[in-house]
């Protein structure tokens, strides 16, 4: 996550229908633990700087809170947990199973 306007633009949440209800409760739950640890944007911004102006540039950069723990725990897990864990009923469920997939705490 990084401290930047789209928080305060994102207030509004489409779900008229409740057809993705746990799935907006996930995202927002993600969103609320993040905008704690946010990473400042010009920290983001240098990186990208770098990434740029580089003669060695990688081909992911991962800066902001969580990036390291999204890619690393995504890599490391089969594609059976990660279909499961979409499955996952219950937030409290969620945020368990995240912790232990990704090793970040998104309860808020």
């Amino acid at each position: 996550m990084t401290r930047s306007s789209i928080f305060g633009k994102n207030t509004d949440v489409p779900n008229e229908t409740g057809a993705y209800g746990p799935q907006y409760q996930r995202m927002l739950q993600m969103y609320g633990a993040g905008y704690v640890h946010a990473t400042d944007a010009s920290e983001v911004a240098a990186v990208i700087g770098h990434s740029i102006e580089t003669d060695d540039p990688k081909l992911r950069y991962q800066v902001s809170w969580g990036g390291r723990e999204l890619v690393g725990g995504r890599a490391r897990m089969a594609d059976e947990d990660w279909v499961a864990l979409g499955r996952t009923t219950t937030l409290d469920d969620y945020v368990t199973a995240f912790r232990t997939g990704f090793g970040l705490d998104i309860s808020t």
